[in-house]
């Protein structure tokens, strides 16, 4: 006697548009990374997603709908996580201390990411740019913001501009790993992935961005 399947039909549907919609998402910042949007080509897509080219276009409409889906996705991680920092610590340390964590973190596992970027780059696309000015310029005016305040508190130096200590840790964060092909030949094991190198990085970071920042440095 055959069980009932415990798992709605609607719901089954749901989750297997899901799993459908992630396979593709996962398939196409392969191919976006490995061929720039100019290069890349929704009939591999399918191909690598195990599904149909018309499930893309039903997804996402078309190949810029789904470049601009696979570059959201991932940057709605440090959106949500920039927020929930920004709404449970208030104190300069412990802001620098986890924003640094967050993005060294973040980058060091998102090198398809870099390799989107670094193909629109090149190609003077625009795309990913509206894209990350969607996403975190309202965060970057509130962290300037706050910095503002402190900085009219005592607890941070009046004489650098807050977009110039945020330009600091971004670039101290990412460049590393945006640049580790090049920087690699130079500065072997500069762009460290996980473990005690990765920690020490982000040691080293924190660092020099208090030691810059604090009033009186």
């Amino acid at each position: 006697m055959l069980r009932p399947d415990p798992v709605p039909p609607g719901e089954r549907r749901e989750r297997n548009a899901a799993a459908s919609r992630q396979r593709i998402l996962d398939a196409a910042e392969r191919e976006f990374a490995a061929r720039g949007f100019a290069g890349a080509r929704l009939r591999e897509i399918a191909d690598a997603a195990g599904v149909q080219p018309a499930l893309i276009h039903h997804y996402f409409v078309d190949k810029q709908g789904i470049y601009r889906a696979v570059l959201d996705r991932a940057l709605v991680l440090t959106s949500t996580q920039s927020w929930g920092l920004l709404e449970t610590r208030s104190d300069v340390e412990s802001l620098v201390t986890e924003f640094v964590d967050m993005l060294v973190d973040f980058y060091a596992t998102h090198e398809n990411l870099l390799a989107i970027l670094r193909h629109e780059a090149v190609a003077g696309g625009s795309v990913a740019v509206e894209v990350i000015r969607d996403r975190s310029l309202p965060i970057i005016d509130a962290v300037s913001a706050l910095l503002e305040e402190r900085q009219r508190t005592g607890e941070v130096r009046a004489d650098v501009a807050p977009r110039e200590i945020i330009l600091a840790v971004m670039s101290m964060a990412v460049y590393p790993f945006a640049e580790a092909g090049m920087l690699e030949g130079v500065l072997p094991g500069c762009a460290p992935r996980a473990g005690a190198a990765l920690e020490a990085r982000k040691r080293a970071i924190v660092a020099m961005l208090l030691g810059g920042v604090r009033a009186g440095a």
